[in-house]
């Protein structure tokens, strides 16, 4: 299995109540060492921390997960994703673009809850994880 980039909706899911099937997916992947983060999803997250104790924990939780660097040609091919995404009537956000470029650069899956990401996948080269169910 390719590595997987896990999207900031599922990260919010397992910190907050960690029983949806991405949860599941989420423990899995770090177990076989496959989960990957971004550092906008990383910023995104650390954002979000209720006080500097958990801040620094969470820091430290994801700085031990391996990271995918942007592409040195980031803003260009985010231009050039959101233009066809337009074209095809969906406004992206300029997050969520960066997302599905640095997945599909480094060649990872992404695991998400965000049904954004399904729509953008219909014109993006962007493989999604599908998780069942409970």
């Amino acid at each position: 299995m390719s590595p997987v980039l896990i999207d900031t909706s599922v990260w919010i899911d397992f910190f907050r109540r960690g029983d949806a099937p991405e949860s599941d997916m989420l423990v899995e992947l770090i177990r076989r060492k496959l989960a990957r983060i971004t550092g906008l999803v990383a910023a995104e997250l650390l954002s979000g921390a209720g006080s500097a104790k958990e801040f620094a924990t969470l820091q430290d939780y994801l700085s031990a997960l391996d990271r995918l660097d942007d592409p040195p040609d980031l803003w260009p091919r985010v231009a050039a994703a959101r233009y066809r995404l337009a074209r095809k009537g969906f406004q992206a956000s300029v997050a969520d673009t960066i997302v599905a470029v640095v997945a599909h650069h480094h060649r990872a899956s992404l695991l998400t809850r965000d049904a954004h990401f399904v729509l953008m996948a219909r014109t993006l080269p962007l493989k999604l994880v599908r998780v069942a169910s409970h």
